[in-house]
């Protein structure tokens, strides 16, 4: 299945447009997919976000400013520049919220801000790829390492992590593979 089917798939699981068999089969990739649950996840925020903007009608211009948004995240020019307020917090579980900066279309690594309230957690987990992290405000502890803010710190390839911790609460810069 191509990129784009699988974002076409994506938008009509959200929709709702799907038959129940189809439904079921997507459900079911969708537990082993992370990339396909980032595509829904991308298309919920979408449309919950024209949804706020007006709840007694359909906006005349609905289907053009979704096509406008779709076609901004496809674009394929050389540059990609997200501005502080842009983009879209996503909560991971309580506690813990992810903000997707740029998926690298040909490795699948990503950059992304991760943002932990005073006392989160993330537990251990394996890293299939590097994944580098450079603390930007806050606190975060990893085992019995503690960073803080202008700290770097990179998980090699095939290395565990410890649980991480955050005290005080935590953003971090996080570029590599997804959790």
């Amino acid at each position: 299945m191509s990129k784009d089917d699988a974002e076409i798939l994506a938008g009509e699981y959200v929709l709702g447009i799907l038959s129940p068999e189809e439904r079921l089969r997507f459900e079911q990739r969708l537990e082993a997919e992370p990339l396909l649950r980032e595509r829904v996840a991308r298309w919920e925020t979408l449309l919950s976000r024209l949804e706020r903007e007006d709840q007694t009608a359909t906006p005349p211009d609905l289907w053009s400013r979704l096509k406008r948004a779709l076609d901004q995240e496809a674009s394929t020019s050389p540059f990609h520049t997200i501005r502080m307020d842009d983009g879209e917090w996503v909560l991971i579980r309580p506690g813990l919220e992810r903000k997707v900066l740029y998926r690298d279309p040909e490795t699948g690594a990503e950059s992304y801000l991760f943002r932990m309230e005073p006392g989160a957690l993330i537990e251990g987990h394996h890293h299939a790829s590097a994944e580098e992290c450079l603390v930007l405000e806050g606190d975060l502890t990893i085992g019995d390492l503690r960073l803080t803010a202008g700290d770097y710190h990179v998980a090699a390839r095939g290395s565990i992590h410890p649980n991480l911790r955050s005290q005080r609460g935590a953003v971090m810069f996080v570029r590599g593979a997804v959790l």
